[in-house]
């Protein structure tokens, strides 16, 4: 029986950029007509996100927040040095990113050999912290047999997945699978170790700007469900304990995000309160009902549609047992999003 290591971190583009575009997804918002004015005015903004953006727009801010998550990036690439997997499971969001509108799965699992990516653009911009060329082409080798043990076995426990078997971004990753292999080999960014990417699609057919999502249409088709994506992570876990090939998974994305509601909240801030409450029932190991805990209405309400990446590993850590053996959560008042990052024992 093979073992699997659980892990998670934030695919967080702009915490790769130079300190004064760390905020950009703020700035943008605050440009927007659909957010009233008195959200705009930093007076009015909770104590912590004024402190956050201080005196220069978020940059010393952005700075002292990457500083911590790079602490975090390099806890999670010891407990990866560790394990030695035989390849990386990635779940994080595609949303429209790569198959734009041609098809609109709920997941799917990319099967590709390997594929060349400019690593260091992120959303069109060149400007990287690490002062590297944005241009240069960088090889992340896939794993395309693991890949399709996954696909059959989850076709044998009544799954239906959609996968494909070459790069499909015309830089062949999203950008948030990019992220999340920098951040997993923060230091040498030279990811040697083979990633299976899973798209996950939290938004459907909705459009998302910097000031938030259009509004819900009832008749319009949803993102997979909170219980069906727990069941997704369980049965992945047990297709991948069977299998010959020593498997990380992680769930690569942030936490609430302001822009992940609809622009009628005019968010300008993610929402601390449930996030909170949600990592200390994480950090605490009580996740094993994640799937009947959280309801469409709910992930609407908090703009948590990206916890559906969490889910799934929640599901996969309660199929094997595994109990969270690191968790930081680190609260980003200014940066769009709220940053989680855990480590599990291997089991």
């Amino acid at each position: 029986m093979a073992e699997l290591l659980g892990l998670g971190t934030t695919d967080q583009p702009y915490m790769r950029m130079i300190d004064p575009l760390i905020s950009s997804p703020l700035k943008g918002a605050l440009k927007s007509e659909r957010i009233p004015a008195e959200r705009k005015d930093p007076k009015n903004w909770p104590k912590p996100m004024q402190e956050q953006w201080g005196d220069d727009e978020g940059a010393t801010g952005g700075n002292r927040a990457r500083t911590r998550q790079i602490e975090q990036f390099r806890k999670l690439r010891a407990a990866l040095d560790d394990f030695k997997p035989d390849f990386i499971l990635i779940w994080s969001k595609d949303g429209r990113e790569s198959l734009k509108d041609f098809a609109i799965p709920q997941y799917w699992i990319q099967g590709h050999k390997e594929t060349q990516t400019k690593l260091y653009t992120s959303l069109g911009r060149k400007e990287n912290f690490f002062g590297e060329d944005a241009d240069r082409l960088v090889t992340i080798p896939g794993h395309q047999d693991g890949a399709k043990y996954l696909v059959k076995g989850l076709v044998d426990q009544g799954f239906d997945p959609t996968y494909s078997l070459e790069p499909m971004h015309q830089d062949g990753l999203a950008h948030t699978f990019k992220g999340v292999a920098v951040h997993l080999d923060w230091d040498k960014r030279q990811l040697a170790t083979p990633i299976v990417p899973v798209s996950v699609d939290p938004f459907g057919p909705r459009q998302r700007g910097q000031d938030g999502m259009s509004p819900v249409v009832a008749t319009d088709p949803r993102p997979i469900s909170p219980a069906r994506a727990f069941e997704l992570g369980r049965a992945t876990a047990r297709v991948l304990r069977a299998s010959p090939y020593r498997v990380a998974l992680v769930a690569g994305t942030g936490w609430s995000h302001a822009n992940n509601t609809s622009w009628e909240r005019a968010w300008v801030h993610p929402d601390m309160e449930s996030d909170q409450r949600r990592h200390e029932e994480w950090a605490n190991n009580k996740f094993r009902t994640w799937g009947q805990d959280f309801t469409y209405e709910e992930l609407e309400e908090y703009g948590q549609w990206e916890l559906l990446c969490w889910i799934m590993l929640a599901g996969a850590m309660t199929e094997i047992g595994a109990k969270v053996a690191h968790s930081d959560f680190q609260e980003g008042w200014i940066f769009n999003s709220n940053w989680v990052n855990t480590a599990f024992t291997p089991a």
